[in-house]
């Protein structure tokens, strides 16, 4: 399992592949933008353009890390229907 070095504390937990068994670990972006801040000592503006720049566009293949926007599911409902107009399920008939 691949993980991010210095972004411990933005670690959440880790999710597996069942078609090949591999273990990717999860990060909290919120808590990735903070670190990188302090770290980088920068804004919060040139914090996730940094942090986008140097670890969102890492590709290590299969284990990539995934790095989540954590979110309630009102949130999430709000956001979809600002992006798509709607927040029509895949398992809606």
């Amino acid at each position: 399992m691949i993980t991010l070095q210095g972004y411990e504390d933005a670690f959440i937990g880790f999710t597996e592949r069942f078609v090949n068994g591999k273990f990717i670990a999860i990060y909290d972006r919120n808590k990735c933008i903070d670190i990188t801040m302090k770290q980088r000592n920068l804004d919060k503006d040139e914090a996730i353009e940094w942090f986008e720049k140097n670890i969102d566009t890492m590709d290590k293949g299969e284990t990539t890390p995934i790095i989540i926007f954590p979110m309630n599911y009102k949130e999430y409902n709000d956001f979809a229907n600002y992006l798509w107009g709607h927040t029509k399920h895949q398992n809606d008939n």
